[in-house]
């Protein structure tokens, strides 16, 4: 999604219109849920994929149409049979995408556009409404943003709180009209606790599958960024006591504790355990995070409070490198994330 905002952004500022398609729903067996975006520029370079082959190429034939004919349109691509065959991605499976020209010459769009671009900048949630009415087969677009802020206008019959409350692409048919609410930049951010050799790889995988990603440690000669030259951010703590008035965790909060000690993993893990983080893990052999357990229940922590924690963390795939424990834990989070996703929206 950053990339695609980014690239709007360019177009825009050149006032160069594009098409931007969206898939809105999918049934079976298809390779991109909803909210996957693609765009295409009027020479027909694409940003972004909503599932490769056959049904990609078919939507970007249908994003030249929608230029050149200045609208937008809901298609359902159905794949069975012998497409279902000829295609890696989809077998047996059908999709609805939505296919609009963006006219960035419009003030409303160039502010929303404005306003995506500083919310990904910042790392800051916001949610993006749009309108396909049916009678002129247009597109409107109303920007939400969670200090309650509205860019545009929200259509009638939606509410500024449930748009808030949105944790996955919802579609929704209001007035005769198809309405498809997206939150926008929550993909969750990624507090990795510990700047040493693991956190070089595992901040860089976290990175790359869309996690804001923040690095943590109390040593400036390892948490700094020629280190970690592609983080979001890279703090420096005096110490790891304190860490609720340091950093926001929230339910979209995921933690990774690899810190150099055993000491300092129970320091942050003890903290942690009492903040409302979505996953949390950490490092460390069987009897090592035994040991921290039996250390917690001391402290009065409950079996269900330890049981929040992924220990010893990542996927069992017999890791041994940094490189491997990085993708390990990376593959875990991005496994916790999707259970998180469904259980928002069962």
């Amino acid at each position: 999604m950053k990339q695609i905002i980014q690239e709007m952004g360019k177009l825009c500022a050149k006032w160069d219109s594009f098409a931007l398609a969206t898939v809105i729903s999918r049934n079976g067996s298809a390779p991109r849920s909803a909210g996957a975006k693609m765009l295409v520029t009027r020479d027909e370079r694409t940003t972004g994929t909503v599932g490769g082959g056959i049904l990609e190429a078919q939507v970007q034939q249908l994003a030249a149409q929608m230029i050149a004919e200045r609208r937008a349109t809901i298609q359902t691509f159905n794949f069975s049979g012998s497409d279902a065959a000829n295609m890696d991605a989809i077998c047996g499976g059908q999709v609805d995408v939505l296919v609009e020209w963006v006219d960035p010459h419009t003030p409303q769009s160039t502010a929303i556009i404005q306003a995506l671009q500083i919310a990904v900048a910042q790392n800051r949630k916001a949610w993006l409404v749009t309108t396909l009415c049916g009678e002129t087969s247009s597109t409107t677009h109303t920007l939400i943003q969670p200090d309650r802020t509205v860019i545009g206008s929200l259509p009638g019959g939606l509410s500024l709180e449930a748009v808030l409350e949105t944790r996955l692409p919802e579609r929704m048919i209001l007035d005769q009209n198809q309405v498809i609410v997206e939150p926008v930049n929550i993909a969750g951010t990624a507090y990795i606790f510990g700047a040493g050799h693991v956190s070089r790889s595992l901040a860089e995988f976290v990175k790359a599958v869309g996690f804001w990603t923040v690095v943590i440690d109390d040593r400036m000669e390892y948490a700094n960024r020629e280190r970690f030259p592609g983080a979001d951010e890279v703090i420096v703590f005096d110490s790891f006591s304190d860490i609720a008035k340091k950093i926001s965790v929230g339910s979209d909060s995921f933690i990774v504790i690899v810190t150099r000690g055993h000491m300092n993993d129970l320091a942050v893990l003890a903290q942690v355990l009492k903040l409302d983080a979505g996953y949390i893990g950490m490092i460390g052999s069987r009897r090592k995070c035994a040991l921290i357990f039996e250390e917690l229940r001391r402290m009065g922590y409950t079996d269900e409070d330890i049981q929040r924690v992924h220990a010893p963390v990542g996927l069992p795939i017999c890791a041994e490198t940094p490189e491997e424990i990085g993708i390990s834990i990376t593959a875990e989070m991005i496994q916790a994330r999707a259970e998180l996703r469904n259980q928002s929206n069962p």
